[in-house]
């Protein structure tokens, strides 16, 4: 609490400290950091207004958790630093700040909606779009807005999940809004337009991304390369502007400017958090190459007695805090040329007894290539079988450099088979390792590289579901996007073109489908993907429409029940096939394998833990997932409840039509899948069918039908 007491604290600088609730609550004491929050909290409401307090209170909520007396503290300062705006109360109880609704969600609908007045304009999330509001009623807090599509209402919690405030001279806003200032804009500074787009995307974008964003729509492919060439012209004179690679080039924008020696240390030095200081330095180390300049090794050498100062101060519980530290002494020492700079950062790691804690931390690959090479030496009899097990958490261009290490050590390429179940069973937690499966691994990296087109069916569903995610961070399903669309679009999508070749027409109707209902990809790339999908299979050829219920290509399930699904199948990754890993070690290590019955049954058991695993892969890449709006009410079909009576007895018998991992069939929700659910598919009330079930038999006649997921 010492920081407290500085005479030069501001609310920002004391709401980066949100990183000590983390640490505390990764090490299960989320008591203490609630209990840190709540004081803390309080001694800024002395200090500051209600409307400063809560550039710290938010922070630190969101830290904690889900505190029920943080909540209430964050709760009555938005009340008394908008206790003159009208209908407050009623925009509070819609948020749940109080309860009832995720954290994140709870703020980030206050925070949209206070923001918001009738005029103003918000931008998409998730795509390149925007939309104005034209309305807002207070009293239930809708909001009447105009987008692409038309005019339509939402409510506070989905605006805010959907949107967020813009300014008139935010691109998207003025490319739908103002489309002839936009243009004038394009010709007049081409540079500033680079810059818009990319501080609007977490300030990083690559030229494939700003490629699919204007060629065509405003100019022809001659046209655009001729404006790129004068936009990066322009931008390499912009000291806030960092150009990195080429086909694609990648462009980054800096808050501040590279400063000379002198200023960067300074500002160096205003910083507490090391992690902040050395994303600083990094900045500035890049600035420098750019610029054609070495930093001075007596430079460097200022920040290194910092960061190793740090680091021996760092708590030895908080594994990853500490490890990435001396990850970082050893980085700044190998930029000043220390000698022996990784010789700590080796000794830390031959201690540690998590490394995955240390690994998922790292999301640098200047880190991480470190991070594996010290692995090497302070792990010299297990190193490979961490790697292994660490491969899926590796940031993309990690993954290839890791996996070649591996191979180069005498790795069996089917040793990787694992960690890449691993990564495709887990889309979400592993997607920078998907990425890099999409990508393409050498040829040699692995036995068995997974279809391209189950990789990218894994990517667009990962995508989905991370964009219907309350636990998500906003930056990370942002950044997320912005991967994915970068990867996609690479030298021209060609990886997709590859894709495509040898797919059959049903898997092209079901990648269409799954195409159109993404928007994490933004509007342009999903149209060029869409275009280039149906000129191979056009929509025309498809095969003749059937049923849903009647399709082969296709598994209909709801989103309870592929998630009960992917359960099943990070468990079996997880549990059931690393321990069998671990049999066939222990197994191996008695000797004499010819011999060895153990070692046999083991590697048996292997090959059916990996036949089932490509079963339920084959499954869920299968399946697509049904909405209320999917469900059928004039007839039997997918998501239907029936009530049929018999027509002898009269007695009524309820049966729900789900999906396979949804049935139930003693509570009366069957497989849609099965012979008797296929036919009655299609039935109508007062239609009337035989069958014999749970004791009900003879003819039934339908006299009800409802939507099973609305219920």
């Amino acid at each position: 609490m010492r920081v407290m007491e500085s005479a030069d604290l501001t609310t920002d600088t004391l709401a980066s400290y949100d990183f000590v609730l983390k640490a505390l609550r990764q090490i299960d004491k989320d008591s203490q950091a609630g209990a840190l929050a709540w004081a803390a909290v309080e001694t800024v409401s002395a200090r500051f207004d209600p409307v400063d307090t809560l550039r710290v209170a938010g922070p630190f909520l969101l830290a904690v958790g889900d505190n029920e007396d943080l909540r209430t503290q964050v709760a009555q300062l938005y009340r008394q630093a908008y206790s003159d705006r009208e209908g407050l109360e009623s925009l509070m109880s819609e948020s749940g700040i109080e309860g009832g609704r995720p954290v994140r969600r709870a703020l980030r609908t206050l925070e949209v909606c206070l923001a918001l007045d009738r005029g103003a304009f918000l931008s998409a999330r998730d795509e390149d779009d925007a939309a104005r509001v034209d309305e807002i009623d207070i009293s239930t807090w809708d909001f009447t807005i105009t987008t692409t599509s038309g005019q339509e209402v939402v409510g506070a919690v989905h605006l805010a999940d959907r949107y967020e405030p813009a300014d008139t001279t935010d691109f998207a806003v003025m490319r739908q809004f103002n489309r002839e200032q936009f243009a004038h804009q394009l010709q007049k500074d081409p540079a500033a337009v680079v810059i818009g787009f990319c501080r609007d995307r977490g300030n990083r974008i690559t030229s494939d991304e700003l490629a699919s964003l204007l060629a065509g729509e405003f100019a022809d492919q001659g046209d655009w390369r001729k404006w790129w060439t004068r936009a990066r012209t322009s931008l390499k004179r912009n000291r806030q502007v960092q150009l990195e690679g080429r086909s694609p080039y990648v462009v980054s924008y800096l808050d501040k400017p590279v400063a000379p020696e002198d200023s960067f240390l300074a500002e160096f030095a205003t910083l507490r958090d090391p992690i902040a200081q050395w994303s600083l330095m990094e900045k500035y180390v890049q600035q420098c190459k750019v610029h054609k300049s070495v930093p001075p090794p007596e430079v460097i050498r200022q920040c290194w007695n910092s960061f190793q100062k740090r680091a021996k101060t760092a708590s030895a519980e908080n594994t990853a805090l500490s490890g990435m530290l001396w990850l970082i002494v050893a980085r700044t020492g190998e930029l000043g040329e220390v000698d022996g700079a990784a010789d700590e950062a080796t000794a830390f790691l031959k201690a540690a007894t998590d490394l995955d804690a240390v690994a998922a931390a790292l999301e640098s690959d200047a880190l991480m290539d470190i991070f594996c090479r010290c692995l090497v030496e302070a792990r010299p009899d297990d190193w490979q079988e961490r790697l292994l097990e660490l491969l899926p958490v590796l940031p993309t261009a990690a993954c290839e450099r890791a996996a070649s290490q591996l191979l180069d050590a005498g790795t069996d390429p089917s040793d990787l088979d694992a960690a890449v179940a691993r990564i495709m069973a887990s889309p979400i937690a592993h997607f920078d390792a998907l990425l890099w499966l999409w990508g393409g691994p050498s040829d040699d990296t692995l036995a068995r590289t997974p279809e391209p087109t189950k990789i990218l069916t894994r990517i667009l569903r990962a995508l989905d579901d991370a964009r219907r995610s309350d636990e998500l961070a906003k930056d990370t399903i942002k950044r997320m996007n912005a991967h994915a669309r970068s990867t996609l679009s690479a030298n021209k999508h060609d990886r997709f073109v590859h894709c495509l070749e040898g797919l059959e027409a049903g898997l092209a109707s079901t990648l269409r489908n799954q195409l159109s209902r993404t928007d994490a990809l933004g509007r342009a790339l999903r149209e060029d993907l869409l275009r280039i999908l149906n000129n191979k299979f056009p929509p025309s050829a498809a095969a003749p429409k059937v049923a849903p219920w009647a399709r082969e290509d296709v598994l209909f399930v709801t989103e309870a029940g592929l998630t009960k699904k992917q359960a099943e199948i990070d468990h079996h990754v997880n549990v059931k096939m690393r321990e069998n890993a671990k049999a066939i070690g222990r197994a191996a290590a008695h000797g004499d394998l010819s011999e060895n019955a153990e070692y046999k049954f083991a590697l048996e058991e292997r090959d059916l833990l990996r036949a089932r695993l490509a079963q339920m892969n084959a499954e869920v890449e299968m399946a697509t997932v049904i909405t209320p709006e999917d469900v059928p009410t004039d007839q039997i079909g997918i998501g239907t409840r029936a009530v049929f009576r018999n027509v002898e007895s009269g007695k009524e018998l309820e049966l729900a039509f789900v999906g396979p991992w949804e049935a139930d069939a003693e509570k009366g929700f069957l497989n849609y899948k099965a012979p008797l659910p296929q036919k009655l598919m299609g039935l109508k009330v007062g239609e009337v069918a035989e069958f014999d079930l749970a004791g009900a038999t003879g003819e039934h006649e339908i006299v009800r039908l409802s939507n099973t997921l609305e219920e």
